[in-house]
């Protein structure tokens, strides 16, 4: 059997109501797995290649990878870490503050994290006094937070480990899973094993892309196949209360642009179930998110945005013109194969030291610092492939710009 089909598996039922109808509503480029980005010495000739399609359940309306590939494949060796993105340090401050506020935490609640990542958020909750534990299974990332005060365990959520965290340290008060839901291999199971571990009166608090920004506002990148889950409101609703918890609360964030935070509590609690919820699926009714039309507008728009971009860098690069993407992320690998850019991009440009001397995932494009752009060998052009840091981005290297380089903004169109 090939490698491929060892890696990635079709799903043939829905991940949050088990429904078995399922429609194509986008269709991408396959890629490899959007963040192995690997050195010199260890590029291989060819990278497995997964597809990455979007489906939809005809009966509850959720949106979801048409398949799934091997966690172990993807996370084992993972290498991002929450402090290599920008602002996301800040933003988890200010989450557990909230959150702690919010739920009115005492000092010594259990707080625990599913893909904790480098320990940054359980931080923020253990400064405030709580008693914090990681779950994570990028065993070195585990590792390292662990040594540093953060106590992880090196492993994939799950009723086992549910049980086990229960028998040592009690029900947790609250549980968290930031960037999570939409990427583990059983949400199903998953939550059942939240509902196992949350004390009685316990909050079950996750963050997630909202597929708002997919439907409305071409955030396309945040497709890859870590993310297996595109959620809305609606499906997620029924989905809790098909395992006896109820969705109260939803606030909606720029973060990772943008996400949904989602309140959930056991069904016997009896909590008030904020308006915002009903509102909000009202809202996804009214764009007509539970039918493709959204998905294939999309498809229409980024198709052409694809034939400007060619018109541009076509006759750029006959003429010799040298063009490099700012951008080495797990995202940038979607852009890249979409839009077809590995035939004219020579480098890519990140701040992140950690991808700096690798190469890109399939496409082996090598990944310099910015201070690439004040030597001879600066680009001519530098397309923003990290594009809602692109303001940012061009502000800081200005003097890029004011020595002749030219940026071209790619999304939510091309200028």
């Amino acid at each position: 059997m090939h490698e491929n089909n060892l890696i990635h598996t079709p799903l043939t039922s829905c991940r949050l109501c088990e429904g078995k109808s399922l429609r194509q509503v986008l269709q991408l480029a396959p890629t490899p797995a959007g963040d192995r980005y690997i050195t010199k010495e260890s590029f291989p000739k060819k990278l497995p290649v997964f597809p990455l399609d979007l489906n939809q359940c005809e009966k509850c309306g959720h949106v979801q990878l048409g398949g799934i590939v091997d966690p172990t494949y993807l996370y084992r060796d993972y290498i991002y870490t929450t402090k290599s993105s920008l602002g996301l340090a800040e933003h988890f401050s200010n989450y557990a503050t909230l959150t702690t506020e919010k739920l009115a935490l005492k000092p010594g609640s259990l707080v625990v994290e599913i893909g904790s990542n480098d320990g940054t958020m359980l931080q923020a909750f253990k400064n405030l006094g709580m008693k914090v534990l990681g779950i994570d299974p990028a065993r070195e990332i585990a590792i390292e937070a662990t040594k540093a005060g953060i106590q992880t365990l090196p492993e994939f959520f799950s009723a086992e480990v549910a049980a086990g965290i229960l028998s040592k340290h009690g029900h947790a008060d609250l549980i968290i899973a930031n960037n999570v839901m939409a990427n583990v291999a059983n949400v199903r199971l998953i939550a059942e094993a939240v509902r196992q571990l949350l004390a009685p009166n316990g909050v079950f608090v996750f963050e997630t892309g909202y597929l708002k920004y997919l439907a409305e506002d071409c955030v396309f990148d945040n497709i890859y196949h870590e993310h297996i889950d595109y959620y809305a409101i609606r499906p997620l609703q029924r989905f809790f209360h098909s395992l006896d918890m109820r969705l109260t609360d939803v606030h909606v964030s720029q973060s990772k642009g943008s996400s949904i935070r989602c309140f959930v509590r056991l069904s016997d609690a009896c909590p008030e179930v904020s308006p915002i919820v009903e509102e909000l699926c009202e809202r996804e009714k009214l764009h007509h998110y539970q039918t493709p039309a959204p998905y294939r507008a999309l498809s229409t728009n980024l198709e052409s945005i694809k034939s400007k971009l060619h018109e541009i860098l076509q006759p750029a690069k006959k003429q010799g013109q040298t063009i490099a993407g700012f951008g080495a992320s797990v995202g940038v690998t979607t852009v890249l194969y979409y839009f077809d850019l590995g035939q004219y991009i020579s480098q890519l440009i990140d701040d992140n030291p950690n991808r700096q001397g690798l190469f890109s995932p399939g496409l082996g494009i090598p990944v310099h610092s910015p201070g690439i752009l004040y030597t001879s060998e600066r680009p001519s052009w530098l397309i923003l492939l990290a594009w809602r840091y692109g303001g940012v981005i061009c502000q800081k290297h200005d003097a890029y710009e004011q020595a002749g380089g030219k940026f071209l903004k790619i999304l939510p169109a091309v200028g």
